[in-house]
């Protein structure tokens, strides 16, 4: 009898050790994969994050349709002033139909893939006119920024094929140059806005719209006889009726006390009857609502 009680408390021993050992080697392997998934799933959202690496409709960009300048994200690179300069050169070719012309600026740790940065960053904002015979003009500088160095790429619009890469690059690597040579991005900037300037009305000139044909005046030549005696009485009603209008606007005038005084308003003159001065909000700069995208560089 106490072998068998011996040999059954054996096998309940092997059974719950066995019973342990499946249960960690089950917890072992959950937190094994637990670990694992974490970060793989962290690293491909951060890679979605990147610019070029996301997908329509927004591509992963936030920026507002409507910008204050055609360049983008500069504040830590350039100086107001020299985006003023680059307004406007693009505001002139954005008026001339040549091109709707933006530059992003980007560290290289927020880009992807470069090239598709580009060509995104031009389908969001929607660059290019819809219609028209400069349809779908919108063009894109990306600049890269790295530790000591910038990387420009370009994203062209379809309505803009006279511009060909081997023009376009030699614009992206002049930039690149005048960065490493002067260590100032303001004069890289101009120098790629004022050569693209030069490259694309080589290639486009302004397009003039059509201007209103003045219409003609066909109403009927007044007769050039003599008065009748009827239009001479007309006449004279209507000189004795203003004259007497006229006599009585200047004595409620002087009822009222009002005082013509050259020097200056009288103390009783007559207010602004507009109100006060027009205050006009700053001009914003984006797309026309094409964003319609050939190829990129």
């Amino acid at each position: 009898m106490s072998a068998a009680v011996t040999h059954l408390n054996t096998i309940t021993r092997k059974i719950l050790t066995l019973i342990v050992v499946s249960v960690t080697m089950v917890m072992v392997l959950m937190f094994s994969l637990s670990v694992n998934s974490i970060p793989a799933s962290a690293g491909a959202m951060a890679a979605e994050s990147l610019c070029g690496n996301g997908s329509p409709p927004d591509y992963g960009f936030k920026y507002d349709l409507q910008q204050a300048h055609w360049t983008v994200d500069w504040q830590a690179y350039v100086t107001e002033q020299t985006v003023t300069k680059v307004d406007t050169i693009l505001d002139k070719l954005n008026a001339d139909s040549v091109a709707q012309t933006m530059i992003l600026i980007q560290p290289q740790e927020m880009v992807g893939n470069r090239v598709n940065c580009a060509v995104h960053f031009l389908r969001y904002m929607q660059l290019g006119l819809p219609t028209g015979e400069r349809k779908d003009n919108g063009f894109v500088f990306l600049i890269v920024v790295e530790p000591t160095r910038i990387d420009v790429h370009y994203g062209v619009g379809l309505g803009l094929p006279a511009l060909t890469a081997s023009e376009l690059t030699t614009l992206n690597r002049t930039a690149e140059d005048t960065f490493q040579s002067t260590h100032s991005m303001d004069e890289a900037l101009l120098t790629l806005v004022q050569g693209f300037d030069t490259v694309a009305r080589n290639k486009y000139a302004p397009l003039m719209y059509p201007t209103s044909v003045p219409q003609t005046n066909n109403t009927s030549p007044l007769p050039s006889g003599p008065l009748s005696f009827l239009n001479i009485c007309g006449l004279l009603c209507i000189g004795v009726f203003f004259l007497l209008f006229l006599l009585w606007g200047l004595t409620q005038a002087v009822r009222g006390g009002i005082n013509f005084n050259p020097s200056g308003p009288s103390s009783r003159g007559f207010g602004n009857p507009f109100g006060g001065g027009r205050s006009g909000s700053p001009p914003t700069r984006g797309g026309s609502g094409s964003g319609r995208s050939n190829r990129g560089n």
